[in-house]
């Protein structure tokens, strides 16, 4: 399964699967009907296009489900999600919503705001499993008089502020003890990091400065920069690493950027400023647009890197958020 963004020419895929979601749904869930639908224009598809994003589920290259974010006087709505009966209970729900709440906090908004039929057990259901509340406002359903929906909003700011005097800088020869105590930490906790640490401690600041130079890479290796992300009092808690350009491989999986907090600092918003303070670096390094991934189930990035304008570009069928920042 794959979720990605319909694309403004995308119109007549967009089509497919918005008739295919109104063949099955009963009148009002959706604000429209089929028949009506069906009769429209390019023109008109492209124009209701143009008001919402619509992000789409594909697996076996067959449309499976479709999810899309509007905005309502300014605030983001979650709309439109549909499933094909085959592939429901299978996780596609959770990959369009999540889709859609990245989309939302990525335009730096506090909360995502949804209508559902109130007899729509199901679907209230994996709304409130997903983090979404019930906020006590009622309205009757566009197409059906006769149908109440209630609302119900996701919170998409955590409120955490970002650590003071906070800076990142590159290793110096005085750095190894601190530098060897956080590794051991994170490789406890089962986290990667400076993996091409080998030793001695002069040859590996040497290695670090001819990989920032682009020099005696290894093959199929980048130029990269590897930072440390230090606190007030000097303590190292945390890193980010820049590749300086993509291979497919790290198109796919790595991107430009990558970032670890050691256990004790993590959500203090510590991984938020690594990640805003690296961007402009790498906008230094030419990179105009940065790319990041995650896993899809790692909610805790996929919050950071849209909290810094990441923009989903695609789910894959290996489950990796792909993503791009601009710097």
């Amino acid at each position: 399964m794959r979720v990605y963004r319909a694309a403004a020419d995308d119109w007549q895929l967009v089509r497919a699967v918005r008739l295919e979601a109104l063949r099955e749904a009963r009148v009002g869930v959706f604000g429209s009907g089929f028949e009506v639908a069906s009769a429209w224009s390019e023109g008109q598809w492209r124009g209701w296009m143009d008001r919402q994003v619509l992000f789409v589920a594909e697996a076996n290259d067959a449309l499976i489900g479709s999810a899309g974010g509007l905005l309502d006087n300014g605030q983001p709505s979650l709309v439109s999600l549909w499933v094909h009966p085959s592939a429901r209970g299978t996780g596609v729900s959770d990959a369009l919503v999540g889709a859609v709440v990245d989309w939302a906090r990525a335009g730096t908004h506090r909360q995502l705001h949804l209508w559902v039929v109130e007899g729509n057990q199901p679907a209230r259901v994996l709304y409130t499993r997903l983090g979404f509340t019930e906020t006590g406002r009622r309205r009757q359903a566009l197409d059906d008089p006769g149908t109440t929906e209630i609302e119900m909003s996701l919170p998409l700011i955590s409120g955490t502020s970002s650590p003071a005097g906070f800076r990142l800088r590159v290793l110096g020869p005085g750095d190894e003890e601190q530098f060897l105590s956080v590794r051991q930490r994170l490789h406890a906790d089962c986290f990667t990091f400076a993996k091409d640490y080998d030793g001695p401690w002069a040859a590996y600041l040497d290695r670090l400065d001819r990989a920032r130079r682009g020099i005696d890479l290894d093959p199929g290796a980048v130029a990269s920069t590897f930072l440390m992300a230090e606190d007030t009092s000097g303590q190292i808690i945390g890193s980010s690493d820049i590749r300086h350009e993509l291979t497919e491989q790290l198109l796919h999986w790595g991107g430009h950027i990558g970032y670890v907090v050691v256990p004790d600092r993590r959500r203090q918003g510590v991984a938020t400023e690594i990640l805003r303070q690296t961007l402009p670096l790498a906008k230094d390094l030419g990179i105009s647009r940065a790319r990041m991934t995650c896993r899809a189930e790692n909610l805790a990035s996929r919050r950071v890197i849209t909290a810094c304008g990441g923009e989903l570009d695609a789910i894959t069928s290996d489950g990796i958020c792909q993503y791009w920042l601009p710097t």
